[in-house]
């Protein structure tokens, strides 16, 4: 990459610093669609690569992750909704708000850390595949994203799977850690409060 690229060449994606924490490249001079278009009534939030290409090309992203695809639905995107307008964006609607035990909340995910990863590792500790797994999104030296599911029952499923104890943390919430071959731990969280139905067992 560092190869093919200058200090001018532009890096076009979407959450373009995941991939560039993997290739451990540091590079300035990037589009990143993940952060040019701001989030119906959500401040401080990135939208989805899916609901990007919904809000902006009308069209539904397919299942199955393709990297190539991505990043062409990411340059249409910034195309004809960032330059084609003279970099004023509508909102997009984000319609990934599933709750009520839908989805899990992964959080203290390591840098260098792709949502196939933790895909695989939901299929390693619990053999259920996330129908899907957001964009990463990273603050510090951590980052945080959802795994999300077909239904309540898989996301239970899911989290009843992982090995160790279920703890509460601040919120009443329950949560267990996945301990990483690396050193430290990611934690799974379930999204609704599960003290009345989990402690009551």
């Amino acid at each position: 990459m560092k190869a093919l690229c200058s200090r001018e060449t532009v890096i076009i994606g979407h959450a373009v610093h995941n991939d560039l924490i993997a290739l451990r490249m540091e590079h300035h001079c990037n589009a990143d669609s993940a952060h040019l278009f701001p989030v119906m009534d959500e401040e401080n939030v990135t939208c989805s690569l899916k609901d990007l290409a919904m809000g902006v090309l009308k069209r539904e992203m397919p299942n199955v992750h393709d990297s190539v695809n991505d990043a062409r639905i990411a340059y249409l995107c910034l195309e004809e909704g960032w330059l084609k307008i003279n970099g004023k964006p509508k909102p997009i609607v984000r319609t990934q708000k599933k709750r009520g035990g839908v989805d899990l909340f992964v959080h203290r995910i390591p840098k260098g850390c792709f949502p196939e990863h933790l895909e695989n590792m939901f299929l390693k500790h619990t053999n259920i595949k996330p129908a899907e797994i957001s964009p990463i999104e990273f603050n510090s030296d951590t980052g945080k994203a959802l795994a999300v599911f077909t239904t309540a029952d898989h996301a239970n499923l899911a989290f009843d799977s992982i090995s160790g104890e279920a703890k509460q943390d601040k919120t009443g919430r329950l949560q267990k850690r996945i301990y990483l071959k690396t050193g430290g731990y990611v934690c799974i969280r379930k999204n609704s409060s599960s003290k009345s139905r989990r402690l009551s067992k």
